[in-house]
């Protein structure tokens, strides 16, 4: 009976020997397909990232460009408000200089109408004044 037991023990022991290694290789498959599943995906994600990350960088271009071209804008501007600031200033110390010599002139006019009057006064009154004697 051990001459039959070993006889029928090895073969059962091959059997479940490939049976284990069936198993063994077709769950290795499983989880190789798995891995490349999990790797495809992985990969296209870090497309999409890299795609995302480009057009960010694009968008950042982009937008320090324009500011760069704002920030142009604005010291040209700021440029012709000083200048035009100046301009103004000097403008108004004309204005200011031209009032003076406006009011200077007033002033004189109507000191020269005051002695103008003055000075026709006396002559009608001086007349007036011969006729009686």
């Amino acid at each position: 009976m051990a001459g039959s037991l070993s006889s029928w023990l090895v073969p059962v022991l091959l059997t479940v020997g490939c049976v284990t290694l069936v198993m063994n290789i077709l769950n290795a498959k499983k989880v190789n397909r798995s891995l490349v599943e999990n790797i495809e995906r992985a990969q296209a994600d870090l497309r999409v990232a890299m795609d995302t990350s480009q057009d960010c960088t694009k968008q950042l271009e982009m937008k320090s460009a324009e500011m760069q071209a704002k920030d142009q804008q604005l010291a040209s501007l700021t440029a012709n408000v000083n200048t035009l600031t100046d301009e103004k200033n000097q403008i108004q110390e004309q204005v200011n200089q031209l009032q003076q010599q406006l009011d200077q002139a007033n002033s004189e006019k109507d000191k020269l109408t005051n002695e103008l009057e003055a000075a026709k006064a006396p002559k009608k009154e001086a007349p007036k004044e011969e006729p009686p004697k």
